[in-house]
């Protein structure tokens, strides 16, 4: 047998091995970082992007989280309570969720929107179109009273104006230049009235532009905010409904608390 030569001035030590243990388990800490992983996944809400966080990766993870929380903590050392409420919470979660009559309701709704926003778009262009008619009317309306003006000063001055018996003659012809009176006056008559038409036109456009009590179509406008309110109501209602969103927080609150009961003493 071979042994260490011994060095002169230092005696010889057999050198000891250490073997290396197994940290012992915190089960305390295990259970208190499963329930609080458990919390977070109550309160998970889903992405209503195509392909984002939803059901099937929630209840994925979840699993992930309790498989790895059971095979830690030991398969004897787990009480019924938590099996039970575990297995509670998956067949809970596989269930379909039945949204049909919530969806029918959406759809009417979506009728009737559709249809009052058709009434009150339809309201809206035919009050913009008598507003442009209105608007050209007084355009020519002005350069018709311009055209007239310049004729009746190109007539001749005799023509203004004659004898008693040239009118007797004439019977109830009148002159151009009376004609042209007669149009002008007319032009600046309806030129006087087309402003305030046109800004009635516009009161009213404003009125149901910025839904105002005194719009002819109020009642519309309630109708639709009514509808719309009722629209966001039900899709949070369908929302709520197929994330479980209650359900799931309740669940995984229920195998947080099995979870927490769970005795450390009886882990191995």
């Amino acid at each position: 047998m071979k042994c260490r030569p011994e060095v002169k001035g230092q005696p010889y030590h057999p050198r000891k091995i250490k073997l290396s243990e197994t940290p012992k388990l915190d089960y305390d800490e295990l259970k208190s970082r499963t329930i609080t992983a458990l919390h977070k996944l109550g309160e998970q809400r889903f992405s209503e992007e195509p392909g984002g966080y939803s059901l099937e990766n929630w209840v994925k993870g979840v699993n992930v989280l309790l498989d790895d929380f059971e095979e830690k903590m030991g398969a004897a050392n787990l009480s019924s309570e938590y099996e039970d409420r575990r297995r509670l919470l998956t067949e809970f979660v596989s269930k379909p969720v039945d949204v049909s009559s919530t969806d029918a309701e959406i759809s009417e709704l979506r009728g009737k929107m559709a249809d009052t926003e058709a009434k009150l778009d339809e309201s809206s262009a035919r009050i913009h179109t008598r507003i442009d008619e209105l608007k050209k009317e007084q355009s020519e309306s002005s350069e018709d009273l311009t055209e007239k003006q310049k004729k009746l000063a190109e007539q001749p001055v005799d023509q203004s104006s004659g004898s008693f018996l040239k009118r007797l003659f004439r019977g109830n012809s009148r002159t151009p230049v009376e004609d042209y009176k007669a149009e002008i006056e007319e032009l600046e008559s309806k030129l006087r009235l087309l402003p305030d038409q046109i800004l009635e036109q516009q009161k009213l456009m404003r009125s149901i532009d910025e839904h105002l009590p005194d719009s002819p179509l109020a009642t519309e406008w309630k109708e639709l905010e009514a509808l719309r309110a009722r629209y966001a109501t039900l899709e949070s209602e369908r929302l709520a409904k197929v994330e479980l969103v209650k359900e799931r927080a309740e669940l995984t609150a229920s195998v947080a608390q099995a979870i927490s009961d769970i005795s450390p003493t009886k882990a191995k």
